[in-house]
């Protein structure tokens, strides 16, 4: 028996679920391989497998907060370098 947690969405409710466009869904399953499954020519999508796909695109903003910060911190060695040479 299926779960509530474990139900399969057609393209629209899983666009209602996600945010994701219809039109996007599409794309992902042609070029990402979003996992589904085709009952005559109806696409259907289990949601414990797109939410287990969909964690490939999770943001860790920490990864560019550290970035910055080394760019940041790179500059400000540059400058003070250059201000001690220059006098």
């Amino acid at each position: 028996m299926q779960t509530p947690e474990d139900r399969y969405f057609d393209l629209q409710s899983l666009s209602n679920y996600s945010g994701v466009s219809v039109s996007a869904l599409r794309d992902y399953i042609r070029r990402d391989n979003l996992p589904c499954f085709k009952l005559r020519g109806k696409v259907v999508v289990k949601r414990s497998e797109f939410d287990s796909w969909i964690e490939q695109f999770r943001y860790h903003p920490t990864e560019d907060l550290d970035r910055i910060a080394d760019e940041v911190i790179q500059s400000l060695k540059s400058e003070s370098q250059s201000e001690g040479h220059g006098g």
